[in-house]
């Protein structure tokens, strides 16, 4: 597996940057949402208040982080180019982050054209960024690399199918009236299934399968696992598409499965105390863990808040977590070698772990842990928790911003610092 990085291919600061503040942003926003709307956000998971948030998380959260991760792993690991990656990168970041607003306002005020406004966004921004994803992977590419670009392949494979799902599902509120191949219900299970368990959840496991031995400085992950894993979710995925029985138990064990071996590796990584990354990883794994047990638990016996908690599980808890722990080894890097690079004869750059102190990225963890706990208790107790399970976000989004902030912070000053030696030179 590849640990050597092609550093010389990085994509500039800026294009990256762009998308991971955006990603405690769209989570403040969703904050914001259920603190503003309380119970009537968390009463249903068909309610167009609860839509929204979700879009504002999985479109917007997730979606920046996601897009963000792939534009600056794949050429640095993988040593491939993204097909004119000066002109997409900002343009995916702002019909993506538009067309999130756009629908989530369709979903609150029941406007058809704010739909319309949202497909003529959102569709464009995800194909153009799958096609030039889809070219870099097929070139030549560094050995090493190929247990995460298999799997990476896949969730592209299963972000298409998503995509189709929620082109059919954007077109029936665009186009009140309009016929669907689909029953309502029926295409917007599978385009939950497919965003998340596909698209999202295959992604995290790619990069999981490069990040987590380089990061946390663990063993590498078994080959049965980087080798099978993909594969038998996406097979189990259109399986249970098709309604093969069993086969949606099977896609969580398998699942299940890769949270244990990351769980396992994360207890043997080289530094005894854990870091931020660490304690996100294992709230994520935690999580993952916790939606194959609450499937299992009959419905009558689970409650009204089962549903809704699976999803708060999927979404806040196993992908939101794994985003957050990557971006407090991703950014300061980032930041240490743009500082590296253009610093002045005898200028030294802070050391990547001072850009962002782990304290502060592990204050916010406790934060968000105490966060995810307020939302699933609010599936439950919506009356009661909704608000200040949204007051709980706001602060962990909050504190991720400040701490992405004070990174930024660092590089600013240091290029001032820079410009000042320059001048007296």
């Amino acid at each position: 597996m590849q640990r050597v990085l092609s550093l010389e291919q990085s994509p500039p600061l800026r294009t990256v940057l762009r998308y991971f503040v955006a990603t405690p942003l769209f989570a403040l926003l969703a904050a914001a949402l259920l603190v503003w709307q309380g119970p009537a956000a968390l009463q249903s998971r068909w309610s167009p208040v609860t839509l929204a948030l979700t879009h504002l998380f999985t479109l917007g959260a997730l979606g920046m982080s996601m897009v963000g991760a792939l534009i600056q792993i794949l050429p640095v690991v993988a040593g491939v180019e993204l097909a004119r990656a000066k002109l997409m990168t900002p343009a995916v970041h702002g019909l993506l982050g538009a067309g999130t607003l756009a629908l989530a306002g369709g979903f609150l005020c029941a406007e058809p054209w704010l739909f319309r406004a949202a497909l003529a966004m959102l569709l464009p921004a995800l194909l153009w960024l799958g096609a030039s994803v889809t070219i870099a992977l097929w070139q030549p590419h560094a050995a090493g690399a190929a247990p995460m670009l298999g799997t990476v392949r896949l969730a592209l494979a299963a972000l298409l199918v998503t995509l189709i799902l929620a082109a059919m599902l954007g077109a029936s509120f665009a186009w009140p009236g309009l016929s669907m191949p689909l029953a309502l219900p029926r295409a917007t299970d599978l385009h939950a299934m497919w965003g998340v368990l596909g698209w999202g959840g295959l992604l995290v496991a790619g990069v999981a399968f490069q990040v987590v031995p380089m990061f946390q400085v663990t063993p590498l992950y078994p080959a049965g696992v980087h080798q099978q894993l993909g594969v038998a979710v996406f097979l189990l995925l259109a399986a249970a598409s098709t309604g093969v029985p069993l086969a949606r138990i099977a896609l969580l064990l398998a699942y299940a499965g890769f949270a244990g071996v990351t769980w396992w590796l994360l207890a043997r990584r080289k530094s005894p105390a854990p870091d931020a990354m660490t304690l996100f990883w294992r709230m994520s794994m935690a999580s993952l863990a916790a939606i194959c047990v609450l499937w299992l638990v009959p419905a009558d016996l689970a409650g009204p808040g089962r549903a809704l908690a699976l999803g708060v599980l999927a979404i806040v808890g196993f992908l939101y977590s794994a985003v957050n722990g990557m971006l407090y080894k991703i950014v300061p890097f980032l930041v240490w070698r743009h500082l590296q690079e253009r610093a002045a004869p005898g200028q030294r750059p802070p050391g990547v772990k001072l850009i962002i102190p782990d304290d502060r990225a592990r204050a916010q963890f406790h934060a968000q842990a105490a966060a995810l706990a307020l939302l699933l208790a609010a599936c439950w107790f919506p009356a009661s928790l909704a608000r200040p399970a949204g007051m709980a976000l706001a602060v962990s989004a909050l504190w991720l911003l400040w701490n992405l902030a004070g990174a930024l912070r660092i590089s600013a000053r240091q290029a001032g610092s820079r410009g000042t030696t320059v001048r007296s030179a």
